[in-house]
């Protein structure tokens, strides 16, 4: 898949996949389930563009949108070891291709 872009629809269906470890969450109200549905968009970028967004990601988390230490772990529990495994490395390489997203060596 890394020699070809991403289609729409593949790319859809890794979102709903990536998504999915916080449906729980989000079923119990309409608030939550649009916070979550911002939580996934923001996590969803920052994996795409790396490890240097993915710690602004934690970093505005915490300060801006004051996120209690045991929820932002709890976040970021969920998130490496139930997001982030779903898409393989040939997807995420897919996924910066599509999105043009240059990675330091």
């Amino acid at each position: 898949m890394s020699d070809q872009l991403m289609t729409d629809a593949d790319m859809q269906e890794l979102l709903r996949e990536f998504a999915a470890p916080l449906a729980p969450y989000a079923a119990t109200s309409p608030e939550r389930k649009d916070l979550a549905d911002v939580m996934v968009r923001l996590l969803w970028a920052a994996m795409i563009a790396g490890p240097e967004m993915e710690a602004e990601t934690w970093k505005s988390f915490r300060e801006i949108a004051h996120l209690p230490e045991a929820g932002l772990k709890a976040i970021q529990n969920c998130y490496h070891q139930q997001m982030k495994p779903v898409v393989s490395p040939e997807q995420l390489e897919a996924l910066r291709k599509r999105f043009g997203v240059r990675r330091k060596p």
